[in-house]
């Protein structure tokens, strides 16, 4: 089904988004390696970036918080500025063998990335034989209101990795590739005992044939208007937000420079009036609910919100 939908010939499936990520990485230098010699072994990420919290993706993750406990890491890992092409254009050469990215940053602060961005990278990649990689890990699965964030930018990766929504709570992660990068991967060269089992198979396949349609999709991005247009509200009420930004039903709400560092607190006011809303970062409080959230769940969890920022700007605790 993941083949049908997308531009990938090939799928590995594992357990979770860390491990499709890794396995990503390992494809890219050993792809190079077989076609290029193992002198092509570089890595370009980007700045506050998550990817995972195995050795290799925190690592290629450019969050220094994760890391820093774990040296010495995988060498060979550099790090440009994410929307920033000529800061990727300054670390990528004839010796990077992947970049990887994610088309919106999710815990470095819902940020999505520009059309130029990406087709920059992919124009680069190409340029250099470097294989480019999407985390679509938060960004699968319908999240955006397309089936993948990277249908909405139509620049095509060589290989994309999913999780998250993919098994709709149950456990499993998916490579995607094409058949030139995949191929390498020959048996043995990677593997895990429990990817791919007939159960989480059987569970991945029938949320697909649910959220794959134009039904769920569309509803999706009519799920952002909503969104967008209460938060706007609450907004001119209140100044919180100098930025509401993403895609689909994953939205950042930036604070306002009065407001700096204090995510957190609004989260929490937020779930003392019952509703569970997340934070991207200490300046960014994140909404990502079901798809399938119905406009009146929307409007009642969003008055909650707007009580809770209500206390927040009035500086009314519990």
């Amino acid at each position: 089904m993941l083949i049908d939908a997308t531009f990938a010939d090939r799928v590995f499936f594992c357990n979770s988004g860390a491990e499709a990520n890794e396995a990503a990485l390992k494809l890219a230098r050993k792809y190079a390696h077989d076609r290029f010699g193992s002198e092509k072994s570089g890595i370009v990420a980007f700045q506050n970036a998550f990817h995972g919290r195995t050795l290799f993706t925190v690592s290629a993750g450019g969050q220094p918080a994760y890391s820093r406990d774990f040296a010495p890491l995988p060498p060979q890992i550099q790090h440009a500025v994410f929307n920033d092409l000529e800061s990727a254009k300054a670390l990528i050469n004839d010796q990077t063998c992947a970049v990887i990215v994610e088309p919106v940053q999710g815990e470095g602060g819902v940020v999505p990335a520009s059309v130029e961005f990406l087709r920059g990278l992919r124009q680069l990649c190409d340029q250099h034989n470097a294989l480019l990689i999407f985390d679509e890990v938060q960004t699968g699965v319908g999240r955006t209101g397309e089936l993948y964030a990277y249908m909405h930018y139509g620049v095509t990766p060589d290989v994309l990795t999913t999780a998250k929504a993919l098994g709709g709570g149950f456990p499993i992660g998916a490579l995607l590739a094409t058949e030139a990068c995949a191929s390498v991967m020959t048996v043995g060269t990677h593997g895990t005992t429990y990817g791919g089992n007939p159960l989480a198979g059987a569970v991945a396949g029938e949320l697909l044939s649910i959220v794959n349609t134009p039904e769920v999709l569309s509803g999706v991005r009519q799920r952002h208007q909503w969104f967008c247009e209460r938060l706007q509200a609450i907004n001119a009420r209140y100044g919180l937000f100098k930025e509401i930004r993403g895609l689909g039903l994953l939205l950042g709400c930036v604070l306002n420079d009065a407001w700096a560092g204090k995510a957190k607190t609004l989260s929490n006011l937020a779930a003392e009036e019952g509703v569970m809303i997340l934070i991207a970062g200490a300046n960014v409080v994140r909404f990502a609910p079901a798809l399938n959230v119905s406009e009146e769940e929307v409007n009642s969890g969003l008055d909650r919100v707007e009580r809770a920022c209500a206390r927040f700007v009035a500086g009314v605790s519990s």
